[in-house]
């Protein structure tokens, strides 16, 4: 629900404002749709918004019903259905709610304190709890079922001017970004959302590691590198990248035992035949977002 960092980010600058808040969620699909179930937009009373949902019209249709749930405080279902239906777009429900400042935002108030948790809504008579496992999004007998995330988390070990697209291509994708390392370059990865400097690299052996989904190597020492990869093989982390050529990376696959180890990729990246920072940026993200998704 709140996977994407920026929404975290759009409600504090909201609250700060004492603005209101409404919150509109895709909770089913049939056919081609631009959003899909799950996908959240978020308007304050400004009008101002985080999110995208598709076509100009139907941008300005959720404005427009925007404005009437902050009028009359009401929730609304509706559905986009396309006009033509030649025209290969298909159907996309709905489910509108308004949040108020002096409410706390009520219950987006309480989901940002229910992470991990599933909320489930009656879009008929607004009615809700929390459950407090995972359950997957679907929209079943009138309740919508969502479970609360907290923002992707990545670690990136390394700070030189090769990071910095990463970090800003990163911080596009929505997650929030962690740099740690030894002697830290700060003016090449300022972009960060925190920074953690080492003592010494052996410090990583001794870390708690498990609030990061992923991590990527980045620090071009083979010596730093083993501490980082042998810390990182010991968590939970769900991918785990190392940067370097292919000689080498087969030699540490081979080093570490992890030719079947399915969260290691080594080169990190995907082939997409780019040479340039921002190419491997883009490779990395789109190989993390691929394992994020379950699609590798």
């Amino acid at each position: 629900m709140f996977e994407n960092k920026e929404y975290l980010k759009f409600i504090q600058n909201s609250k700060n404002q004492c603005l209101d808040l409404v919150g509109v969620s895709v909770v089913e699909t049939l056919g081609s749709t631009y959003a899909k179930a799950g996908n959240l937009m978020l308007i304050n009373s400004n009008l101002e918004f985080v999110g995208v949902f598709g076509s100009k019209h139907l941008h300005n249709q959720i404005l427009e019903y925007s404005k009437t749930a902050f009028e009359n405080k009401k929730s609304l279902y509706f559905e986009n259905i396309p006009k033509d239906e030649s025209s290969g777009h298909g159907y996309s429900k709905y489910f509108l709610q308004a949040y108020f400042f002096k409410d706390d935002y009520g219950i987006l108030g309480e989901s940002l304190k229910s992470f991990s948790k599933t909320l489930i809504r009656d879009i008929k008579t607004d009615e809700y709890e929390f459950k407090d496992e995972k359950i997957e999004t679907k929209f079943d007998k009138n309740k919508f079922y969502q479970t609360i995330k907290l923002p992707y988390s990545l670690l990136i070990f390394g700070s030189g001017a090769h990071v910095t697209s990463f970090v800003s291509m990163s911080n596009l994708m929505g997650w929030k970004t962690t740099i740690m390392d030894i002697n830290i370059k700060k003016h090449y990865i300022n972009q960060a959302d925190e920074i953690i400097e080492l003592q010494n690299f052996e410090d990583i052996l001794s870390m708690d590691l498990s609030s990061y989904n992923a991590s990527v190597i980045l620090s071009h020492s083979p010596k730093t590198d083993d501490a980082y990869l042998k810390a990182l093989l010991n968590s939970k982390v769900e991918y785990i990248g190392l940067m370097g050529n292919k000689t080498n990376m087969k030699r540490k696959t081979e080093e570490f035992n992890l030719q079947n180890d399915k969260r290691f990729f080594a080169p990190v990246g995907f082939d997409i035949g780019g040479n340039t920072h921002q190419s491997i940026a883009l490779s990395i993200c789109a190989q993390i977002e691929a394992r994020k998704n379950a699609k590798i």
